[in-house]
């Protein structure tokens, strides 16, 4: 199921799940945070978003042009990933959506130890849990959070788009040729 309406449903549940885990791992809101969000695909999109609208200050890093010119676009602030060491300084916490490493122990080695990263990128992920630990720097790996937050949602999701596929199968097969 490689869509990107899938994907995109599934951000839903995913940034929900997210937030709950930043809830319940730390000891300040999210309102007024320092937030990073690596990757500005679907899931770091609708981070972004919700992170805003929470009353977070947030930056996001992403490579493409495009992307940091969206991110600004959103009202947050945009930094090339490049830049990350720098912007890691005042992170709370950090959301990684990029499935390689850039969480790097470089990278972390600039954090605070009161700093949380939940990493929502496909595994391994895009941090270095061991370097993370040896630091104090609690970091959770949090792929398919939508099966595991909203189970029912995430059936949901893929019931619907299962009948959208059905349907339209249906409907090319009527149509003549």
């Amino acid at each position: 199921m490689n869509r990107d309406d899938v994907a995109i449903y599934n951000s839903i549940p995913t940034v929900e799940g997210a937030l709950m885990m930043a809830i319940q791992n730390t000891e300040i809101t999210i309102h007024n945070s320092n937030c990073v969000v690596l990757g500005l695909g679907r899931v770091g999109m609708s981070m972004v978003r919700a992170l805003s609208s929470l009353g977070a200050k947030v930056s996001a890093g992403a490579r493409a042009s495009a992307d940091l010119a969206r991110i600004y676009e959103m009202g947050v602030n945009p930094f090339p990933i490049q830049e990350l060491g720098r912007i890691i300084v005042d992170a709370d916490i950090i959301f990684n959506t990029i499935p390689a490493p850039v969480l790097t122990a470089n990278i972390l080695a600039n954090m605070k130890h009161k700093a949380l990263i939940i990493d929502l990128a496909s595994k391994p992920g895009g941090t270095d849990f061991r370097y993370a630990e040896k630091r104090g720097i609690k970091a959770i790996l949090a792929p398919s959070l939508p099966g595991i937050v909203a189970p029912k949602t995430a059936g949901q999701i893929m019931a619907n788009t299962l009948s959208r596929l059905v349907f339209e199968q249906t409907e090319s097969r009527r149509k003549p040729k």
